[in-house]
């Protein structure tokens, strides 16, 4: 009996057929008494044997038996499969995206959940999602959304929990190569990268002279269709994206809403993240700012690269409003800068200077940049907390016409 309860366990037989078989045992158990063990042994493997092949198992009803262990297998891959989810989880680090769960994690992310939430052509879902100008941070977000349940469920927030909401696939799109293969392998690293495509390409290709966009008149040299012809989406994120514009597609920021209205579905929404420009000078402790982001955008335009050019609000909304959008409501969040905050500033100046046409012209700006890095040590050390106001991030939530085309 022993050698066959160790049998039943690898042998490929339904869990009815064994339940059968554990019946014939108990009634044989019996007789083991009286029986030679070598006898047992075989008589056993023999009515094994015959109650996995016999078509004698009618007698049993072996068709319901069958339908029940169809049941019993869907359950079985149902609950490996769930498993094998558990365990792929398991093997991921989220530590990088657990603060998305958090009502508090990020404001402006936070903001775009709660409008989502609050929208009643999407029920708490993103869809069908577009990332117009990925990057790491925005990517991070996605992920939190991909892996939200799980995120909630191994938190302990309470009521400072971020909604549990969803989203369907994603496509995240950079103009930059290196950009592409970073956002990749962290999507792998992430565990979302069959959850969407990271993908190269340039908003500008095929938007005409008078601003139209030129589907299906690609100018490419091999004739190809222009970047995501004839996709559409439910909701497009543009994170920081019309600053970046001047980067890569020089003066083309004013047609860039106009490029993507055509892949947001009727009643999907663009939500629009972007930067107050920092003014040339302020009469406030916040000036020493102002002159970070002077000599750094020196030291950019010195090694032969483009600036990024920044939008104010009413800018946006405007061109929103001309691209056929509406625009349902928009948010502003000072920006609190520390010292820290400055010197990443100062050292995106410095990383520059190996570009610049002299060593002589290098080394003088290095002094400047580090002339301001103690300047800006001084400012905060003086403010109550360690920092200053000054300008402020902005989102805002523009939506397409149900009935547009």
């Amino acid at each position: 009996v022993i050698r066959l309860g160790q049998r039943l366990r690898v042998m490929t037989i339904s869990r009815s057929y064994q339940s059968i078989v554990l019946l014939f045992v108990s009634r044989l158990s019996a007789a083991a008494l009286f029986t030679p063990s070598l006898a047992l042994s075989t008589s056993v493997t023999h009515h094994c044997n015959s109650i996995r092949s016999s078509s004698q198992l009618r007698l049993f009803g072996s068709s319901r038996f069958r339908k029940k262990d169809k049941q019993l297998d869907h359950q079985m891959e149902s609950a490996a499969d769930a498993d094998a989810a558990t365990q792929k989880m398991a093997q991921l680090d989220l530590s990088l995206i657990k603060k998305f769960a958090h009502k508090n994690g990020d404001a402006l992310f936070g903001y775009i959940e709660e409008c989502q939430v609050d929208d009643p052509n999407n029920k708490g879902s993103f869809g069908r999602f577009l990332d117009a100008g990925t990057g790491s941070h925005s990517l991070r977000w996605m992920a939190s959304i991909l892996h939200r349940e799980h995120l909630l469920t191994n938190t302990s927030n309470g009521a400072l929990s971020s909604p549990n909401i969803s989203m369907d696939s994603f496509t995240a799109i950079t103009a930059d190569e290196n950009m592409r293969r970073r956002v990749f392998n962290e999507a792998k690293e992430l565990g979302i990268a069959d959850k969407g495509d990271v993908i190269i390409g340039n908003w500008k290709e095929g938007v005409g002279k008078d601003g139209t966009v030129e589907f299906g008149a690609s100018d490419t040299s091999d004739g190809s269709k222009l970047l995501l012809e004839g996709q559409q989406f439910d909701t497009i994120l543009a994170d920081y994206l019309v600053g970046a514009i001047d980067g890569f597609s020089p003066y083309f920021q004013d047609l860039i809403f106009n490029r993507l209205v055509p892949h947001l579905a009727p009643g999907g929404r663009l939500y629009v993240i972007g930067l107050q420009p920092i003014p040339d000078s302020v009469n406030s402790p916040a000036n020493i700012m102002c002159k970070i982001r002077r000599v750094r955008d020196a030291c950019i335009l010195l090694a032969n690269h483009r600036c990024y050019r920044e939008y104010p609000l009413d800018w946006i909304e405007r061109h929103l409003r001309k691209s056929g959008l509406n625009v349902v409501q928009s948010r502003t969040y000072p920006i609190r800068y520390d010292h820290a905050t400055m010197v990443r500033q100062i050292n995106v100046g410095r990383s520059k200077l190996k570009l610049f046409p002299t060593k002589g012209m290098a080394a003088e700006m290095g002094k400047v940049l580090d002339d301001l890095e103690k300047e800006s040590l001084e400012v905060t050390r003086k403010q109550a907390d360690g920092r200053i106001t000054l300008g402020y991030d902005y989102v805002v939530v523009a939506e397409r016409p149900v009935d547009s085309d």
